[in-house]
Parts: C-alpha cells; sequence; structure tokens
C-alpha cells in the first residue's frame, strides 16, 4: 500500500497540528515497515529539518517551495493542481492538518483537531478558521475516514457538520515517554532555566496566546491569587502570540503583575519537558479544546494540572486533573491557593498524572491510524471480490 501524509506542518515552529503531524510520520514510519509512505512538505522558505525518519527506507519525500496562502486559494477556489500531481498515485491520502487538497484517486483521510472555527467564527484568523468555515463542510462529505482525537469533538461534528458516526474514528494522540517524564539533569536544568529567565518554582501555561486559550482569565486569577497568598510563585506563560495577544500584555500592566508574569515567547520542544517538570502547577483554562496536549505532557512529567470543565480537556485528563469553571477566575485562584500550599495534595494529583498519562503513547496512535488506512484499503479488495 502507499501512503500519502500532508507533513508540511512540521516544518515551522511546531504547535498543536505540527507536533500531532511530526509524532505520527516518526511513529507510522517506526512500525510499519511493509507499506510505504510518500510525505509532502510544502513552504516556500522553510527547509526541511534534519529529521532522521525522513531518511528512513520507506519514506520519499516530496519537497515544493509553493507559497501557502496561494496553494491553498487554488485548492479552494480552482480544486487545482490535485495532490496526485505532486506525490504521484497513492492508495489512501491523509491530512493531518484541515487543509485538504483536491485528490483524484485514492481513498481520503483527514484528522480533524477541533471544529472551534464553527463555534467562534469571529475569534479565527483569516487563513485559518474562516477558511476552514468556508471549505470544509463541503469537503468532510467526501472523506472516507475522518480521525478525531477525541470523542468530544466526534460529538461535535456529527452533531454542527450531520456526518455520519460510521466515518469518523476516534484516535487519542499520545505522548513521548522517553522524553515526557519526572526524571531530570540538574545541571541541564540550570542551564534551561538561565537561558529563559526561570526562578526555581512557578506557576505554568503553555500555549498559543490567542482569545480560546483563556490566557486573560489566568492573568485575572492569578491577581486574586496574590489577595489569597502572600508572595506566590511567579506564573509563567509559554507560547507564542496568537490573533489578540496584545490584550493579554496591556492586561498584565492595567492588574500591575508584570514584575511576576513571565512570557517566554516559544520554546522548541526539546526543552518543554524540563519546563514542565520544573514548575509547581500546570494551569490550562482553555474556553474550548479538542484534545488539549500541553495537559498531557504535564501529567507526563508529574505535574499537577488545573483544567476548564468543558470540551475534551475532563475526557483526556479523568480523574487526574482539578477542574474549574474557566468563567470563574475566583475558583481557579482558589484551587491554586490549595495546590501550591498543599505538598500532599499535589502528592496525591502526582500519582494520578502518571497513572493516567500511561495510557496515552504516539506508538497506539500511529498503530490505530495504520488500521484506518488498511480498513479502508482492504474494503475496496473486498468489494472487487
Amino acid at each position: 500500500m502507499r501512503i500519502g501524509i500532508d507533513g508540511s506542518s512540521i516544518l515551522s515552529e511546531r504547535t498543536g497540528i505540527g507536533n500531532y503531524t511530526f509524532h505520527l510520520i516518526q511513529n507510522l514510519l517506526r512500525v510499519d515497515k511493509k507499506n510505504e509512505y510518500v510525505i509532502f512538505l510544502n513552504s516556500y522558505t522553510k527547509e526541511i529539518p534534519d529529521y532522521a525518519f525522513l531518511s528512513q527506507e520507506n519514506a520519499k519525500v516530496k519537497h515544493y517551495r509553493i507559497p501557502g496562502p496561494l496553494l491553498i486559494k487554488l485548492w479552494k477556489y480552482l480544486h487545482i493542481p490535485p495532490i496526485d500531481f505532486l506525490i504521484g498515485k497513492v492508495d489512501v491520502f491523509h491530512s493531518p492538518a484541515s487543509y485538504i487538497p483536491p485528490q483524484m484517486r485514492g481513498f481520503r483521510v483527514t484528522t480533524i483537531h477541533d471544529i472551534y472555527f464553527m463555534r467562534n467564527p469571529e475569534s479565527c484568523e483569516k487563513l485559518g478558521g474562516k477558511f476552514l468555515l468556508s471549505t470544509l463542510p463541503r469537503i468532510l462529505s467526501k472523506m472516507d475516514k475522518i480521525i478525531v482525537p477525541s470523542f468530544f469533538t466526534k460529538n461535535e461534528i456529527t452533531a454542527l457538520l450531520k456526518i455520519p458516526e460510521e466515518k469518523i474514528v476516534v484516535i487519542y494522540e499520545g505522548v513521548d515517554h522517553s522524553i515526557y517524564h519526572s526524571y531530570y539533569n540538574e545541571i541541564i536544568l540550570d542551564g534551561i532555566l538561565k537561558e529563559y529567565c526561570l526562578p526555581q518554582n512557578y506557576i505554568l501555561f503553555v500555549g498559543t496566546i490567542e482569545p480560546r486559550k483563556n490566557v486573560e482569565g489566568l492573568l485575572l486569577a492569578y491577581k486574586r491569587l496574590q489577595e489569597l497568598v502572600h508572595n506566590p510563585p511567579k506564573l509563567v506563560i509559554v507560547g507564542r502570540r496568537g490573533m489578540d495577544s496584545e490584550k493579554v500584555f496591556e492586561l498584565v500592566m492595567q492588574l500591575n503583575i508584570y514584575k511576576d508574569v513571565i512570557f517566554t515567547g516559544y520554546i522548541p520542544q526539546e526543552h518543554l519537558p524540563l519546563i514542565y517538570r520544573n514548575s509547581l502547577i500546570f494551569v490550562y483554562p482553555s474556553f474550548y479544546e479538542g484534545f488539549g496536549l500541553p495537559v498531557l505532557e504535564a501529567m507526563t512529567c508529574g505535574v499537577p494540572v488545573i483544567i476548564s470543565d468543558n470540551s475534551a480537556l475532563v475526557e483526556i485528563a479523568g480523574e487526574a486533573g482539578v477542574i474549574v469553571d474557566s468563567n470563574n477566575y475566583y475558583q481557579m485562584a482558589e484551587k491554586m491557593r490549595e495546590l501550591i500550599t498543599s505538598h500532599r495534595l499535589r502528592e496525591d494529583l502526582q500519582k494520578r498524572a502518571f497513572d493516567v498519562s500511561r495510557r496515552y503513547s504516539w506508538d497506539l496512535t500511529a498503530k490505530k491510524t495504520i488500521k484506518v488506512y488498511e480498513d479502508l484499503f482492504n474494503s475496496r479488495n473486498s468489494e472487487k471480490k
């Protein structure tokens, strides 16, 4: 079987979808030696990183330098070029990033991480959510299989897009337990802390600074925490600036907490495990998540997590998370106070976090994804008989 995958999202600074695509391709190539994979990579400016897995015998890379906005518009308005012209004939083509190309032959698979763009189109960027809102409902009806990272997202798609349930397969994302764990080298840790000017203990958030991540609510909760606890740990916010991020920085000044909030910007994936591991607690008060990978990464590092009571977060974290109302920053502050002042509570949540995180692995994600490809391929052979 010849399987094509759009891996373009691994070329830029990797966040949610880029991380998913990177780990999926890496593990597909590792566990599946009988099928051939064609990796489509497109970026006008980005070079191919030196990823060893792209050099494996079962991988063939097709690299193009078509400007991304141009290619997306060609796909949207003219339905050209079909992916077959760019990578050759495939039995299955998988679009992990929701930008789905026209396709002449072969089965069509996509991963839909969430449909926030349908719930809140005004909060989505032009070439992100607004583009998807105008194209995805029509395209999804043509897919042979739709992979989603949670039952929450499956329910959203069936409710809002009226896609038949049998077309949708829930495959949880994973975590690399060889990288994310509770052990660390103190010398390396000290170097990482100095590089990003971080203290020894802190409250942590990791994610793009955009409206749906509710960073403003976290800042309000932190201000309240300062009223409840004398000299609480500083708040560290890791992630690149997204849509309307200037409001977050304005709020920091209005609340007069600029001396206690540290913005690191984007941090490369190889440094993140130690950033997680050194945090006292991890807070993720997002309004909407299709999965919530940073929560899983924090739990795998043994960090107690506070999550909001919506979307997929409770489904993923289970009994390991302290659950709060994302709109109630007083409650959020109180839960932060309980965790930073109780070693016993943090230790209990740490044990729960380890137990829950063992359920997830990229190896399992890859194997279940291969089954989707093979089931489609075998269905065609059954029809021929």
